[in-house]
């Protein structure tokens, strides 16, 4: 598997999440995500938290959009005009239109996912011009942050309840927190120091393996940029229109050529084998 094959299908992925507010091409572009991840995600790699993440995030977005936009011809709940911002009707269409945002940002979440969950990061830095080198380096480092971060906090949590703690109130959280953050601390220490010894920046950058292109990543690399540029000239055309759902809810108007460049973002998962 081609990294700049991955990343240019990434890319396109996002492309066509964001350029529709359409929520049938979002819900097709996370799913064709989705069918990525699980068919290509590494064996050590779990995708419970982001899928908890996202659910959170889809339901802030409907809390939100439903609180703050009182437009729409069918209300279920009216909350007292005099509360600032939140005073006024509460419609089904708002709750739509939040539900619409979720999935259009959990679409682009999966999209841009398979660069963390499915490459290594070294991987992914080798995948960067030489230019890029020290920026590869500080990506490499950011993507491996929040995973490191993650299993110190479950490994301290469980080693503080074998001592006895429980989280009861919010003024014992900082048992757990000084360790995690002691810990990445001294983790960036470790890694600053492995980099020093074997002489980072001293010279050009070298590689592990050459990089090379087989069929399967050519065909992704073609095929999803392609979509992409389809799916955002249809959009300026005027072929692929956006959906709100104010004032009165309809369905969303669906083309049959958006949808085509919204499943060819499932190559991946038919061209590469593990």
């Amino acid at each position: 598997m081609n990294p700049r094959a991955l990343a240019a299908w990434s890319i396109s992925g996002i492309t066509i999440a964001l350029a529709s507010g359409n929520p049938v091409y979002r819900v097709l572009v996370l799913l064709c995500a989705l069918n990525v991840l699980v068919a290509l995600r590494r064996p050590d790699v779990s995708l419970r938290g982001m899928g908890i993440a996202l659910v959170v995030a889809a339901l802030i977005a409907i809390t939100v959009t439903t609180l703050a936009s009182h437009t729409g011809a069918h209300a279920f709940l009216a909350l007292p005009a005099g509360i600032p911002v939140l005073g006024g009707p509460l419609t089904i269409e708002a709750v739509l239109f939040g539900a619409s945002t979720g999935v259009g940002i959990a679409a682009a979440v999966l999209a841009a996912a398979p660069l963390s969950l499915v490459l290594l990061p070294n991987s992914l830095v080798d995948a960067l011009p030489s230019g890029l080198a020290r920026t590869g380096a500080a990506i490499g480092t950011a993507l491996n942050l929040i995973p490191g971060i993650a299993r110190s906090a479950t490994e301290i949590r469980d080693a503080q309840r074998m001592r006895g703690w429980r989280p009861r109130r919010v003024r014992e959280w900082p048992d757990l927190a000084v360790p995690v953050v002691l810990t990445a601390l001294e983790g960036s220490i470790t890694l600053a120091e492995a980099m020093e010894a074997r002489g980072y920046g001293a010279g050009p950058r070298t590689h592990y393996a050459d990089v090379v292109w087989g069929r399967a990543d050519v065909a992704v690399c073609v095929v999803a940029p392609a979509a992409a540029i389809a799916f955002v000239a249809l959009r300026v055309a005027g072929v692929i229109g956006d959906w709100y759902p104010f004032p009165d809810v309809s369905l969303p108007p669906v083309s049959v050529a958006g949808v085509a460049c919204c499943l060819a973002l499932a190559i991946p998962a038919l061209v590469w084998r593990r």
